[in-house]
């Protein structure tokens, strides 16, 4: 269950520093003049200024006793009180708390909660909801700017703060909050099933057959995590992500749910087993086992991208050493050719007749042009060969080839799917 320390709602610590007394809750000359002219005994405007500075503070009005000591204390020096607790006590008694709260707030200019607030909070709550998952979050509410630049719906509090509204007691907010997110996620599964269609319906029952105790089940098999592909099993990760791609036929209908609710999903599916799964409702089984199936798809492809760079970073490394090899080796005989050349160039820019310069040409190559050709070709040969993909490697790109880069970076396992890093 949500604590109210995890989320945005406001309450005053309970070690304030004098700083924060002085500049938070010393009744200002505006607030004197207010309780003043809407009391007349000392008794009545204490209890006043307790409740009018901790409202501007927090948006509601605590019970007296859930407030700091100290806090108590600084207002009755403040006013010259001198048995601040009992004068507490007697201002409950009277009931004056009843007839400050409504001047308070139309002081302040702030609505009752039970004037319109429920509404706006429930129109919020289900908004953010759409989106988030963690009720902190729902109940919190931040306004923020999304990546095309528009400024982001407020949610929860900060609605009703923006709205000018009395924040309800926490239960409230935590009560509205939790309903909002089953209302939506309950939206959310009756969506995906009704964009499946029989087939794929088809796919899931046979997928969820068997019992708990095979190891071997379907289910038991795209719940347990491969192991990561290396060179010994880069053809048992393929079968294996073949398979969950013949599986992966209903990916699309999840193309409307936000991540964070589809991370939820298929956390909930991974913990659920065969019995367990075909208790569960319908829709929200095959919601469930569709973004399964999607994740672990998704994360297959990451793995086998990932291990395809690094077998042609190696290549590539490899590669490069043994060109630099060769040229150390070859430096003398690459020197050799290029001076020849030059002597051709100053030879034929030297003769003036082009007998001339066929007869130096000769002289310079003679009986050794197979030789040089032979060495012209190899050193060609070797700075133009193109390291070409084969056997595993030719696999795994067939393999990367069958999903569109979109869908594979599009991975929801939390830790897979930025490939460019991996380029740059």
């Amino acid at each position: 269950m949500t604590a109210i320390h995890e989320t945005a709602y406001p309450r005053i610590r309970s070690n304030l520093s004098d700083k924060e007394l002085v500049e938070l809750y010393t009744p200002t000359p505006e607030d004197l003049g207010f309780i003043n002219h809407s009391t007349k005994s000392t008794m009545a405007a204490f209890g006043g200024f307790v409740l009018l500075k901790t409202f501007q503070r927090l948006g509601y009005f605590p019970s007296f006793d859930t407030l700091p000591p100290r806090l108590i204390i600084h207002i009755a020096k403040a006013i010259g009180i001198q048995t601040p607790h009992d004068t507490l006590k007697l201002y409950e008694q009277n009931g004056f708390r009843k007839w400050h709260v409504p001047m308070i707030r139309k002081h302040q200019g702030i609505t009752a909660f039970h004037n319109g607030g429920r509404r706006v909070l429930v129109g919020a709550v289900i908004k953010a909801s759409q989106s988030k998952d963690i009720l902190a979050d729902i109940i919190n509410g931040a306004e923020g700017v999304r990546p095309s630049g528009r400024i982001a719906p407020r949610m929860g509090i900060e609605t009703l703060v923006s709205n000018c509204y009395e924040l309800p007691a926490f239960s409230t907010l935590r009560r509205a909050a939790q309903k909002a997110r089953a209302q939506t996620v309950t939206q959310y599964y009756q969506q995906v099933y009704d964009a499946m269609d029989d087939l794929q319906r088809a796919t899931i029952n046979h997928l969820l057959t068997g019992d708990d105790n095979e190891p071997t089940s379907l289910w038991q098999r795209l719940k347990r995590e491969p192991k990561q592909p290396t060179t010994k099993n880069i053809r048992e990760h393929i079968e294996h992500l073949r398979w969950l791609q013949s599986l992966n036929t209903a990916r699309h209908v999840l193309d409307d749910i936000p991540e964070m609710k589809l991370q939820r999903f298929a956390s909930e599916a991974e913990a659920l087993n065969i019995s367990r799964m075909n208790e569960t409702q319908e829709s929200k089984r095959f919601t469930l086992a569709v973004t399964l199936i999607r994740v672990r798809t998704a994360a297959a492809l990451d793995d086998l991208a990932e291990m395809f760079i690094r077998r042609m970073q190696k290549l590539h490394y490899k590669a490069k050493e043994a060109l630099d090899t060769y040229r150390r080796q070859h430096q003398e005989q690459t020197d050799t050719l290029i001076s020849l050349l030059g002597q051709i160039a100053q030879s034929w820019q030297t003769s003036e007749f082009p007998e001339q310069r066929l007869k130096a040409i000769d002289n310079l190559i003679g009986n050794d042009v197979d030789s040089i050709r032979e060495q012209c070709e190899i050193h060609r040969g070797r700075l133009c060969n193109a390291i070409a993909p084969r056997g595993i490697c030719r696999q795994q790109l067939l393999a990367l080839s069958s999903t569109t880069f979109q869908e594979s970076s599009q991975s929801l396992s939390g830790c897979h799917g930025n490939f460019a890093s991996h380029l740059d």
